[in-house]
């Protein structure tokens, strides 16, 4: 089950980068020197998953396209941390290229991601569909320093965007205190 977790993550984490951070741990060895930081509060299911959760995202600011992730929520009821580094490409056309370069998860490598690299071409609107799943997005999402959004909200379409306020405790029993008793 952790491998299909770690998939959806590193999956789900390729559409947020497209989207491009909340509660980062700055990382001296990798960050870039001057970043743009931007939050992406997500909350979908799909494919049979749920996920509800923050992913922090700190774009270079300095042209190289670097970008250093971390993820932090509940995937199917458990409680999940992923990290790790990409590279985004910006076109003249408005579109952008996202690739992973580093998959921090344990017993869990890259090469075992379906996809690695996914482009989002101009024009989207704030719809995009993900492996069939479509998806909402409040918020911009532009160059670094080109002035994005500094928190994107990531929905299941249909359902509309809205404010994470709380991660919710879905490995709890389901008899929960003041629930009406037949």
């Amino acid at each position: 089950m952790k491998r299909i977790s770690a998939v959806h993550v590193g999956l789900f984490l390729i559409l947020c980068l497209l989207f491009s951070s909340a509660m980062a741990e700055d990382r001296p060895t990798t960050a870039p020197p001057s970043t743009e930081p931007l939050t992406v509060l997500a909350d979908v299911e799909g494919l049979g998953h749920r996920m509800t959760g923050v992913y922090v995202i700190r774009r270079a600011t300095d042209g190289s396209g670097r970008v250093s992730w971390k993820f932090r929520g509940m995937l199917d009821g458990e409680f999940k941390e992923v990290d790790g580094e990409a590279l985004e490409r910006w076109s003249v056309d408005g579109s952008v290229t996202v690739e992973l370069t580093q998959f921090n998860y344990p017993g869990f490598t890259l090469d075992q991601l379906p996809a690695r690299r996914m482009t989002l071409m101009p024009g989207w609107d704030g719809l995009i569909v993900i492996a069939g799943v479509p998806l909402a997005v409040k918020g911009e999402f532009k160059a670094p320093t080109a002035g994005s959004s500094p928190v994107l909200v990531v929905t299941n379409a249909g359902r509309g965007a809205r404010v994470i306020t709380e991660l919710p405790n879905t490995a709890g029993s389901p008899d929960r205190e003041g629930a009406q008793q037949p």
